[in-house]
């Protein structure tokens, strides 16, 4: 009978170590997972408590340096007190308060102070043209297809706009994309799609033909765009390589620019391509896919020039630009000619149609 109860005890005691091993395992499987998590989430909750409070503990430092007669025990004092402060932040960072609205960060940058040095010789760009506008969400839902709407409608004394750049401040590949613009086109109205890899200001640089530099940015909340796989599997992507596509829109007369006696055109031009960012993972061999993406594209009305981009990878996946110009003739003929980086070419022509209904075609 002991001898059995015993036994019985044994086994018992085998069950219990054996399920403490098997909840260690779990426990570590579930640690394997979420700490990586949780070590960004913090990271993250630091780098917006850095953002707000560096500012606020340098000012402290320079008016305790500045005053002769603040002892080194308030300025322990200043700093502890802005570290616990920075604490309460980080925790509010991951609480309820998280929900709060964030005000977009100043978009004069460090990043943008480089940029502007090696992609503009750092010429004077100014900030304040109220003809010039860029539209794009404050937080995307897609990082890897973001909208954004660029407006420009200079005055006859500042010259036409001959060149758009779009930098996305923060991206692996900054500029996005140079557009020479035709006089043909009037006031500037371009929409198209991009990359946001990380938060970031997205910028619309003009150039006028008088040679001056104008600027506006919107502050966008998004991550990964860059990296983001495909919309599709590599191969049905390639079958599909080259396809193009136009639309064509009426602009409504409440928003036809009275600046010439011409009725303004608008079209989207696609071409599919999967524009290979060279930080896209093969979801099936588990390699990163080689960069490949277009790099040039002119739109032609009636062989004359309107636009013509040099894209990179921030542009978004199947290429788009959607745009309005003033057309010589009721249905001019739209060529386009799309160059990849692999030097293959895509072309296509349509001829518009009448411009008189109210829903795109």
């Amino acid at each position: 009978m002991r001898e059995h109860h015993q036994s019985q005890q044994t086994m018992k005691q085998g069950k219990m170590k054996q399920g403490k091993k098997d909840l260690a395992k779990g426990l570590e499987r579930v640690a394997h997972k979420w700490i990586p998590v949780m070590r960004k989430t913090t990271r993250l909750n630091l780098a917006r408590v850095a953002h707000k409070w560096t500012p606020v503990m340098r000012e402290k430092m320079r008016l305790d340096k500045d005053s002769e007669h603040v002892s080194k025990d308030i300025k322990k004092q200043h700093t502890l007190s802005i570290f616990a402060a920075m604490i309460i932040v980080g925790f509010a960072g991951s609480g309820p308060f998280a929900q709060a609205k964030e005000s977009a960060p100043t978009s004069i940058t460090k990043a943008w102070q480089t940029l502007q040095a090696d992609v503009f010789d750092n010429k004077a760009i100014k900030e304040t043209a109220t003809w010039l506008t860029i539209k794009a969400p404050d937080r995307a839902h897609d990082a890897a297809l973001v909208p954004i709407t660029i407006k420009a409608n200079p005055k006859d004394t500042e010259g036409h706009v001959k060149k758009l750049t779009i930098i996305i401040d923060n991206n692996p590949a900054p500029v996005a994309a140079e557009i020479d613009l035709s006089p043909k086109l009037g006031p500037l109205h371009i929409e198209t799609r991009v990359r946001v890899d990380q938060y970031s200001h997205v910028r619309a640089i003009v150039e006028t033909s008088k040679g001056e530099l104008f600027m506006a940015a919107k502050f966008v909340k998004a991550a990964g765009g860059c990296s983001a796989p495909a919309m599709k599997d590599r191969a049905t992507k390639m079958k599909m390589l080259g396809k193009t596509k136009l639309r064509q829109f009426t602009v409504a007369p409440n928003q036809q620019i009275k600046q010439s006696q011409k009725q303004q055109a608008e079209i989207q031009v696609m071409v599919r391509h999967p524009n290979y960012s060279g930080l896209q993972m093969n979801q099936e061999t588990g390699y990163y896919i080689p960069a490949h993406f277009v790099s040039e594209m002119t739109i032609k009305a009636d062989d004359e020039q309107l636009i013509h981009i040099n894209g990179a990878i921030s542009l978004s996946e199947d290429p788009v630009i959607r745009f309005r110009f003033l057309p010589e003739r009721e249905r001019p003929i739209i060529k386009l000619d799309v160059k990849d980086t692999e030097d293959k070419h895509f072309q296509n022509q349509w001829q518009l149609k009448p411009r008189h209904p109210q829903t795109g075609s």
